[in-house]
């Protein structure tokens, strides 16, 4: 396997495993957390950290020049959404229909949207390695879920569609950060930049919910944790792990999130294990070691400035969505 490649999966499976703790975290923190708020305050407080992280680095590499606006910026706007999207929706979809058939949607459609908008944005269809893996994965996703011999599931057409709707919402940030890296767009920069949008989106849908959970015990923590480990921490391995692979192939190897959020759930809360759910967690592993090696659609990564390259250059060769 080609060496970057290597690199460009540990990576992104690293970021999955940091992801994989938020609801471990959550489950921990204070019980009165509401999930809206749980969601938009990780937004909020990562975002601010990447977008302060960026802009410390963006002032030592190019002074206090102002950027100039490009059509890039649309990809920037985009990326911003599809994160707020995935935020709102992923917990409207498991509010409805619960938490076991909200993740099998939501994280099972992921990488089935991204190989969909990758076909359409860079006409570049995904390889049959990576539809194997997804369907391998997914598969083990549908089990560990307990979704499997739990009897007829009613569902909410609403419910359902909102987890279908953050599946998009995930795979659309793949796509809008890999347009970006593409285009010659430093990685830090890249997260950097969306990730400040989407505080301030964050920071809007705060003022609507009920946030004192954060100063009751645990709750600093748990925001702390969240905005560290699982935004700052983990978007940056996404998106430098992005450079080596395909936004399909990102999407798929990034499902150690539900495999980690298993393992943590039988070792720290408690929960337990079946057989059908132990089978379904080899798939999904053997699922993300699949997509993870061999070849891709892309084996070009993606087109990094050196340091001394100025944002306003980057930004000023760039290319907007459909551009």
């Amino acid at each position: 396997m080609h060496p970057p490649r290597r690199r460009s999966a540990i990576l992104v499976a690293a970021s999955g495993v940091l992801f994989g703790t938020t609801g471990t975290a959550q489950a921990l923190g204070p019980g009165s957390a509401d999930p809206l708020s749980v969601g938009a305050m990780r937004l909020t407080a990562g975002g601010v950290l990447l977008a302060v992280f960026g802009l410390v680095r963006y002032v030592r590499r190019a002074g206090w020049t102002l950027p100039r606006p490009t059509r890039a910026l649309g990809w920037v706007v985009l990326g911003a959404a599809c994160i707020l999207l995935f935020q709102v929706t992923f917990f409207a979809g498991t509010r409805a229909n619960g938490v076991a058939v909200g993740t099998v949607v939501a994280l099972g459609s992921s990488p089935l949207f991204a190989g969909l908008f990758e076909s359409l944005v860079f006409r570049r269809l995904p390889t049959r390695r990576w539809l194997i893996a997804t369907l391998l994965a997914v598969a083990g996703i549908v089990a560990v879920s307990g979704v499997v011999g739990a009897g007829p599931i009613r569902l909410n057409p609403w419910g359902l569609l909102g987890s279908l709707a953050a599946g998009a919402g995930y795979a659309g940030y793949t796509i809008a950060a890999r347009a970006l890296l593409q285009r010659g767009w430093d990685p830090v920069d890249n997260a950097a930049s969306m990730f400040a949008v989407g505080a301030v989106l964050g920071g809007i849908i705060l003022l609507g919910t009920d946030n004192a959970w954060v100063v009751a015990p645990g709750g600093w923590a748990l925001v702390a944790w969240l905005a560290v480990a699982t935004v700052f921490c983990s978007y940056l391995l996404l998106v430098f792990g992005l450079r080596g692979l395909s936004a399909a192939t990102t999407t798929t190897v990034a499902l150690t999130e539900p495999a980690t959020a298993t393992l943590l759930g039988v070792l720290v809360l408690g929960e337990a294990l079946g057989w059908v759910q132990a089978l379904g967690l080899a798939g999904l592993v053997g699922g993300v070691v699949v997509a993870g090696t061999g070849g891709d659609a892309d084996q070009r990564p993606a087109r990094v400035p050196p340091e001394g390259v100025r944002l306003t250059d980057q930004m000023g060769a760039a290319q907007g969505p459909g551009g």
